[in-house]
């Protein structure tokens, strides 16, 4: 009997966090009320507060389920096995990074919509640090890369993080669809590296004199329009 109740209990409590979940993604964490939650699990909000104790609870757990699998993956994919170089292992990081997000779109919206309010709230300081771990080793295999020549070194990895991480919002964000039209390609975590990588290996001496005069234009112009 006791065990009955605790599955039942731990059940309810998955329900909480789905509905949680689904509408933080929706709506946000500050457009989302206990109520409302509460009414999606088919609770009263008086009943909520016996499967969580307050709704950044609820945030947090959504959030480091996340983190908890990206952390995991990326660990893995970035592993020096001695095959491949360090852009491979960049590469099937974008994959895993993107994958993860694809089984967890939800929980990654969490942490994408509500960064600053996670980032603001003392509370929630682990999430700060799991986030940070995570993004250490994305750090350490871009800076490897860049130091053996596979990928750029002109570019700071935190750009390159920086752009990793909105398209990966993009593929996951289903509202892009309303503004881009579907992706219809089977392998999205796939597509998304090949297009980021491609940019961000190496360029030729001639390209990079082409890209360098392209931008000393693109300032006269910038500073024409100012003017």
């Amino acid at each position: 009997m006791a065990q009955q109740t605790a599955h039942a209990s731990v059940d309810a409590r998955e329900r909480v966090l789905s509905a949680a979940a689904e509408l933080f993604a929706e709506r946000g964490y500050h457009g989302t009320s206990v109520r409302d939650i509460a009414a999606a699990c088919g609770l009263k909000p008086s009943s909520l507060y016996s499967h969580v104790p307050d709704k950044s609870t609820l945030l947090a757990d959504l959030v480091m389920r996340y983190l908890g699998a990206l952390e995991a993956a990326l660990e893995s994919s970035s592993a020096d096995t001695g095959g491949g170089s360090s852009a491979d292992r960049v590469e099937d990081m974008v994959r895993a990074s993107v994958g993860v997000a694809l089984r967890y779109p939800r929980e990654f919206l969490c942490l994408s919509n509500s960064w600053t309010y996670i980032r603001r709230t003392p509370s929630l300081a682990p999430l700060v640090a799991r986030r940070d771990a995570v993004r250490a080793v994305w750090q350490r295999a871009l800076r490897e890369a860049a130091a053996d020549g596979s990928l750029r070194a002109d570019v700071d990895p935190e750009s390159m993080l920086r752009v990793v991480f909105a398209a990966t919002h993009g593929v996951v964000d289903r509202r892009y669809d309303e503004i881009a039209g579907p992706a219809d390609e089977d392998d999205p975590a796939g597509v998304l590296a090949a297009l980021l990588l491609d940019g961000f290996r190496p360029r030729s001496r001639a390209g990079s004199e082409t890209v360098q005069a392209g931008t000393v234009d693109a300032g006269a112009v910038r500073a024409g329009l100012a003017e």
